[in-house]
């Protein structure tokens, strides 16, 4: 038995030194890291934008990216797409309390209901055209009780050659009563008695700036050739990354134009899909670069941009942009970090961090942060690629392990035989007939 416990004690022994030998630090399945510089050396909130050599090389989510201090301690973050937002939720009620005010206004009131939610705008709609109406909003949470919540504001509608323009919308701070009221005063020079309110709605609008990322892409030769039976012009353009774009913007040099186009993506030309088309415009006089937006966002590489000219010039193409809305990572800093901050990137096995940071951001961003900027993507010294099965990195191991056991096995067998001999042995005396002797 003595053997048998050696024998495991080497077999444990050279298990814990393989496994030591691939040992790897918190950061080492990390290929590659962008330093923070400085500016983020206090405790706050701040953010970088994400650059493009970090988005082409981390997962497309990017929840493979990881921040940390010179102590190796991880500081959470959340991604922010800032893409623009304008979104209007209706909350639908009834109207009720229609009358006037003496010869110069009207009200209503509305009942928006227990499930309101939150508003803070309202639609109101009324009678007549070329008009330019005073009103003031209240709310309040009894239908009697009113808190004043907008005034001054205005709305208007105009008519003119077949054309109309009209605003009939309302902001006020955001508010949960479920009743409102509205009046809406006469238009002195137009109106002759009070408007007539034929619909009052709450809404809920979000509407959030956007920030757009531009980067410069090379304008490639263009190729001749057919498209739908018309002479085309094609551009196979490579963004230099493999990044997340919903537009390209182009300076061209002709004064005026009106081609249809399309854009083409994909890294094999024998499969590319549609992504955007219509008419390239231009009337002379006009100079802005020409805008094209994507039917959606795309993470892609190389675009196709074909345009047919039928029987005119090619386009005189001069300058190529990709855009899509930034990205940001934010963070906040509880104490004084050691420095320097590293974002580590491009490891695509990482597991999504779900960070209660990310979760607890809109709060937060009450708070503008401080943007900071991040030096050049640089190979972390530490990075041990992902390992492979432990059969494969060591494959002298399984022999060890394979010989060990079997050593091992053979001892037990052979001890067990010993045994068994020796009790068939004592066995076989107890039992023969005394020595006539």
């Amino acid at each position: 038995m003595k053997r048998l416990a050696f024998v495991t004690m080497v077999g444990f022994a050279v298990c814990a030194l393989v496994i030591s030998a691939f040992a790897q630090t918190a950061t080492s399945p990390w290929a590659f890291f962008v330093e923070i510089s400085s500016g983020a050396e206090a405790p706050g909130l701040y953010d970088v934008t994400v650059p493009l050599e970090v988005m082409d090389k981390s997962r497309q989510d990017l929840a493979d990216l990881r921040l940390y201090d010179a102590r190796g301690k991880e500081v959470p973050y959340a991604v922010r797409i800032r893409s623009e937002v304008d979104d209007r939720l209706v909350i639908g009620g009834s109207l009720f309390n229609q009358a006037k005010i003496g010869l110069t206004a009207s009200e209503a009131s509305v009942d928006l209901g227990e499930d309101r939610g939150e508003h803070n705008e309202v639609e109101i709609e009324t009678a007549g055209t070329n008009f330019r109406r005073r009103v003031a909003v209240e709310g309040g949470d009894t239908g009697t009780d009113w808190k004043t919540l907008q005034t001054g504001a205005l709305i208007f509608g105009f008519e003119s050659q077949n054309k109309t323009v009209q605003s009939d919308r309302v902001s006020y701070p955001t508010s949960r009563y479920r009743y409102l009221r509205v009046k809406v005063f006469a238009d002195e020079l137009t109106d002759k008695e009070p408007p007539t309110i034929t619909n009052v709605s709450a809404v809920k609008a979000v509407r959030a700036k956007g920030e757009l990322t531009t980067w410069d892409a090379n304008v490639p030769a263009y190729q001749l050739l057919r498209n739908q039976g018309a002479p085309s012009s094609a551009w196979n353009i490579d963004l230099g990354a493999r990044v997340p774009c919903d537009r390209l913007i182009l300076d061209v040099d002709d004064p005026s134009f009106s081609r249809a186009f399309q854009i083409e993506a994909g890294e094999d030309p024998q499969s590319l899909r549609l992504v955007a088309s219509g008419e390239l415009t231009r009337r002379i006089g006009e100079r802005a670069p020409l805008v094209i937006h994507f039917d959606q966002e795309e993470n892609v590489r190389k675009l196709r941009l074909l345009i047919r000219d039928y029987s005119n010039q090619t386009l005189t193409i001069t300058a190529i942009k990709g855009g899509a809305p930034a990205r940001q990572a934010v963070f906040e800093l509880k104490e004084v970090p050691a420095q320097p901050l590293r974002l580590f990137f491009g490891n695509p096995n990482a597991t999504a961090p779900h960070y209660d940071f990310e979760k607890e951001l809109p709060t937060r961003l009450s708070i503008t942060p401080v943007r900071i900027g991040v030096g050049p993507a640089a190979n972390n010294p530490d990075y041990k690629p992902e390992p492979l099965p432990l059969t494969e990195r060591v494959p002298w191991l399984i022999y060890i392990v394979l010989t060990l056991s079997s050593i091992a096995l053979g001892l037990i067998l052979f001890s067990l035989a010993r045994s068994t001999i020796r009790i068939g042995y004592r066995a076989e005396n107890r039992g023969a007939p005394p020595s006539d002797s």
